[in-house]
């Protein structure tokens, strides 16, 4: 320090200027540069105690969290800084930064409009589509109903005579049965054409509405009317048992007329002449004649293959040969 200066003396050093407040329990008091204390009236800040205790390392938690932001105000301010960036940014001028923002609402309100009519639109009722007249309609076939009848095999040897001179054809289940025939009734084998036929077991549609039972008993009909044949021309031709043929036919003849007379497709007729044919066969087989039963067999035939739905047995003949 300068002795010197005459501002560094002790005399020229001014007292201070500032006052002091003094408090003490609920009284304060001011003591103005004079160094007289004054009492005043002034609220007092009542400093009350903590019931816990603060430590110094939960101060400074505090204070740290107080001063980093949390992570949510963080993105979000990020979020502000970025969109704010983006519209205004430094350096652009007001126009271009309005014409960018009114661009930007523009396509955000855009899309949420767009987002909204999908959500809310209402569902489209289907439409039936109609071909014009122009277009050709697919036309649509539908099946009517129909049945499948059931009819068994059998297996024949049939002398065809070779002219129409009157003669009926002639049947045996064998060859031997055939060649004995030809003795028992004179024939001449020159005059005649033996064939074989041969019927696989099979079935035939009927049109229409067929109940099960009805169908039932005409299956069991056909299957009764092929064993007495077959038994009949057995006795006639290839020496079998008359009384075989005689209990085959009456099983036949067993089956109820109404069966024969209700016969589907517009076979009614044939069905009962069917019936009369066997009738006439078991007359001729009782008597013991075999020729006459051999003609009664051959139109039983014809009839049953009829309502098999094959051909005569004459056309089967000229099939198989």
């Amino acid at each position: 320090m300068n002795a010197s200066n005459p501002a560094d003396s002790p005399e020229n050093r001014k007292p201070p200027t500032h006052t002091v407040r003094v408090r003490m329990g609920t009284e304060s008091w001011t003591i103005p540069p004079s160094g007289v204390p004054l009492n005043a009236e002034e609220p007092v800040l009542r400093i009350e105690r903590r019931r816990s205790h603060v430590t110094l390392n939960a101060m400074r938690a505090r204070i740290e969290q107080a001063r980093s932001p949390s992570a949510r105000d963080s993105r979000w301010n990020q979020a502000v800084r970025a969109i704010r960036d983006w519209i205004l940014p430094v350096g652009e001028g007001r126009f271009r930064a309005g014409l960018k923002t009114g661009l930007a609402s523009g396509m955000m309100f855009g899309c949420l409009a767009l987002a909204l009519f999908h959500q809310l639109a209402a569902p489209v009722d289907p439409v039936t589509s109609v071909a014009s007249g122009a277009r050709s309609a697919p036309v649509r076939m539908t099946q009517s109903p129909s049945a499948a009848l059931s009819y068994p095999g059998l297996s024949l040897e049939v002398a065809v005579p070779r002219e129409s001179s009157g003669m009926v054809p002639w049947l045996a289940l064998t060859p031997i049965g055939m060649r004995h025939w030809f003795q028992e009734a004179r024939l001449r084998a020159a005059d005649y054409d033996v064939r074989a036929i041969r019927v696989r077991a099979g079935n035939t549609l009927i049109p229409g509405v067929v109940s099960q039972r009805s169908l039932a008993q005409q299956e069991n009909a056909l299957a009764l009317a092929e064993s007495a044949l077959l038994a009949a021309i057995s006795w006639a031709a290839d020496g079998g048992r008359r009384t075989d043929a005689e209990q085959a036919v009456r099983n036949a003849l067993a089956v109820a007329p109404s069966t024969w007379s209700s016969w589907p497709n517009g076979d009614a007729k044939v069905a009962v002449d069917l019936h009369e044919a066997m009738e006439t066969l078991l007359r001729s087989i009782e008597a013991g004649q075999a020729r006459s039963s051999e003609t009664s067999a051959v139109r039983a035939l014809n009839d049953w293959l009829r309502l098999c739905g094959l051909p005569d047995v004459i056309e089967l003949s000229k099939m198989s040969h």
